[in-house]
């Protein structure tokens, strides 16, 4: 597979939403994102794409049987749950659920999943402030918390910091509440593993320090060496 087949493009908007989903559920929104990536089409206001048990298994690296089971375990989740964007207009903020609908087309492996509408501009790139990631690096991390800090600091690659406050991640990730009420606890139980593990398994390199005005700043050391993909 190419490069460009393990890359996908998502709205600043969607990264920095508020939401929290199973993994299983996160590989589903990425297949998604990466199908709207490849195509590079015209139309960005189709909501509808098809997802294959057989692209699920080869991209994630699990069986078939496990990934029937995940897709049909990620719908699930899914459809219950909602995302909540910050910002927009004339709302402080505003809640949407994320699909219209899904279904799975009988003896085919395939399932057809519908964004909301409401959405679609941040699944589709209709979005002007957009980031492009490696499905490669962040589908190394099993934490779903993990890869949203990973998809914040790809946002800020370029400026090589990003400074955020406590307050900040505990809303967006919807971090625990012994996290979101002990910033010690939100230090050494979830950003010190997350830098720990983004230096060991993606591309990136970060080293993590606190401002006097209590915000956490990650800086970007330097890019690991491309490996053979």
């Amino acid at each position: 597979m190419s490069k460009k087949h393990l890359n996908v493009k998502q709205s600043n908007e969607l990264t920095e939403a508020t939401y929290s989903l199973a993994l299983q559920a996160k590989r589903l929104i990425w297949l998604c994102l990466r199908q709207r990536y490849i195509r590079g089409e015209d139309d960005n206001t189709n909501p509808v794409f098809e997802i294959s048990v057989a692209d699920y298994a080869a991209t994630f690296n699990v069986s078939s049987h496990t990934a029937s089971k995940d897709i049909r375990e990620a719908v699930k989740l899914i459809s219950k749950e909602s995302v909540v964007f910050h910002g927009e207009a004339e709302y402080e903020e505003i809640t949407r659920p994320w699909l219209a609908e899904a279904g799975a087309k009988r003896g085919w492996g395939l399932w057809s999943i519908e964004f909301n509408p409401k959405i679609m501009p941040y699944i589709t790139g209709l979005s002007s402030k957009f980031t492009t990631y490696s499905l490669y690096d962040c589908g190394k991390l099993k934490s779903v918390k993990m890869i949203r800090l990973y998809e914040c600091l790809c946002q800020y690659r370029a400026t090589g910091v990003f400074k955020v406050k406590p307050e900040w991640l505990a809303n967006r990730f919807m971090l625990p509440d012994s996290q979101k009420n002990n910033r010690a606890e939100l230090k050494r139980g979830f950003l010190e593993p997350a830098v720990k593990n983004i230096n060991l398994k993606t591309q990136m390199r970060i080293s993590l320090t606190e401002d006097k005005d209590g915000s956490f700043i990650f800086n970007f050391i330097e890019n690991k060496p491309q490996e053979n993909r």
